[in-house]
């Protein structure tokens, strides 16, 4: 199976988010890391507002593919409030087919090693909050990146008016996304790691 470069670059990068991970609860959870992932240089997957933040239909359709080729596993999971939330992992099957896509991406990316490395650094790290932070942190980066002279104060004030349902201090502590995105981000004559 061939695929052109920009749908290698999605499935490397899905591959790599659930890689780093481990594995991944929730799926606004997933849609939040990869959304965050993409933005330190990937430029994989495009992604709209919508209701919980960042958004992609298409990563939500591969991540579809996958499941139906059996690449990964996506499990129920229910909850005590009567949802139901899904579990996402490689398919043990499947994990090397992943890896290999990776491999492809390293090869034809300019410095898709590097990419690669600052990428499983940020999922592992990213994987450690819950969806409703990651959902307010994704939100102020894409206020942001859509408006890069917005200030994180103004991004805090536009996340609480998209987000009444977050406390202003709630959404203020998610601002830490700026700390932690500026160590992983692809500086202009930065020396990799």
């Amino acid at each position: 199976m061939t695929y052109d470069n920009s749908r290698l670059r999605r499935l490397a990068l899905i591959s790599l988010v659930l890689q780093s991970a481990g594995r991944i609860i929730g799926r606004t959870k997933l849609q939040k890391i990869v959304y965050l992932a993409n933005s330190i240089g990937w430029k994989a997957i495009d992604f709209k507002y919508h209701n919980y933040g960042p958004f992609s239909d298409s990563l939500a359709a591969e991540l579809d593919n996958m499941k139906n080729y059996g690449w990964i596993e996506e499990r129920e999971i229910p909850t005590s409030h009567d949802r139901v939330l899904h579990e996402y992992r490689f398919s043990n099957k499947y994990k090397q087919t992943g890896l290999s896509q990776l491999s492809k991406i390293e090869d034809i990316v300019p410095n898709g090693k590097q990419l690669t490395s600052r990428t499983k650094g940020l999922v592992k790290q990213l994987n450690k909050f819950s969806s409703d932070d990651l959902q307010i942190m994704s939100t102020l980066a894409f206020l942001r990146a859509q408006d890069p002279s917005m200030s994180e104060e103004q991004a805090v004030d536009m996340t609480r008016k998209l987000k009444p349902q977050f406390a202003k201090e709630e959404i203020s502590k998610g601002r830490r996304i700026f700390a932690i995105m500026k160590d992983f981000l692809d500086k202009p004559g930065r020396q990799p790691s």
